[in-house]
């Protein structure tokens, strides 16, 4: 362990603690998060140990580096086959429905993204910049098993940074920002009514929404913060320096901000720590991870509280069991 001073932000009060003791264990991957593959035109879905839970053929169109498969907890998928069309699958490989996301933007746009709660509940395909001319926009909608489409999200002059949907899939919170001007949060129902704006002084890096969704966790590269959703009522925040902040989110209970740090190389983490911020007593804890890490993808990433102030990190190679004491 090793000392250190870091300010934490908790309301307009802003205080300066010295570390606490914060122990990092690590395990085998206990993951619930499903990954996939596309091995010689058969997709597979698996547990993250490896466990499979469907196979299915898939007619390959073309190469196209935007590919990219999206599982489902039931062992159904979605397929983006290039920038801007999606498919939908049953479990048993049979297709569901297409789905076009172009903008048709004469100027262009980025790769169409999706974003889901794991059993699919709600889905949100997303254009993260939209080119018009000079300006930059985005737009959002929910899609459903049929042909429902619900446009949620729109902004001419505002590129989306992050969107998270809550495990419940009943909340759907989206980041959106331009050069110049602090990034907003927007904070929804699944059906697209806004609950909550928040805006946030850095470019938004990621987005979690705690439980059911009332609490809501904006991160940048180098700050953290969290607010009740219902009120906008800030909860609490920090400051990080050194590497990048990779990870952040909240527990409520334990009125703890957890971050993990490291400088991310593909998909090879290093230079790792870990920080634990105890809002209600106005401590921190801090520890460095000495190994690497390697994530597939940073949204994977969860925190499951096992008991007060011990914490697992999930959705990586390995899983960091975390037990701080203030």
């Amino acid at each position: 362990m090793k000392s250190f001073f870091l300010s934490i932000a908790i309301g307009l009060l802003t205080i300066t603690l010295s570390g606490q003791s914060l122990q990092i264990s690590e395990s085998r991957t206990s993951s619930k998060h499903l990954e996939s593959d596309l091995t010689a035109s058969v997709i597979t879905i698996s547990e993250s140990d490896g466990s499979v839970i469907n196979t299915n053929k898939y007619e390959l169109k073309g190469s196209d580096s935007s590919f990219k498969i999206y599982p489902l907890q039931n062992g159904a998928y979605i397929v983006r086959e290039n920038v801007a069309n999606f498919v939908m699958y049953d479990t048993f490989g049979s297709v569901i429905r297409p789905i076009s996301n172009s903008s048709q933007s004469k100027d262009g746009e980025k790769i169409s993204e999706l974003a889901m709660d794991p059993m699919g509940k709600t889905i949100v395909l997303y254009n993260p910049q939209i080119r018009n001319g000079s300006k930059r926009g985005s737009r959002a909608k929910v899609i459903g098993l049929e042909n429902a489409e619900r446009d949620i999200f729109f902004r001419e002059d505002e590129e989306i940074r992050a969107v998270r949907v809550s495990e419940s899939g009943e909340f759907i919170a989206i980041a959106s920002g331009k050069e110049g001007s602090d990034d907003n949060v927007t904070v929804m129902d699944r059906y697209g009514n806004e609950i909550q704006t928040i805006a946030f002084d850095q470019q938004v890096k990621g987005l979690n929404l705690y439980g059911s969704g009332s609490i809501l966790t904006v991160f940048s590269e180098g700050r953290v913060a969290v607010y009740n959703v219902l009120s906008g009522e800030r909860l609490g925040s920090s400051s990080f320096r050194g590497a990048p902040l990779q990870f952040a989110n909240y527990s409520a209970s334990d009125q703890i901000i957890v971050g993990l740090t490291g400088d991310l190389n593909g998909e090879i983490l290093s230079n790792i720590e870990v920080r634990i911020i105890n809002v209600a007593a106005r401590k921190i804890a801090s520890q460095e991870y000495s190994g690497t890490l390697q994530i597939s993808d940073l949204d994977n990433i969860t925190m499951t509280k096992k008991s007060r102030h011990n914490y697992t990190l999930s959705g990586m190679s390995k899983d960091l069991n975390l037990k701080a004491s203030f």
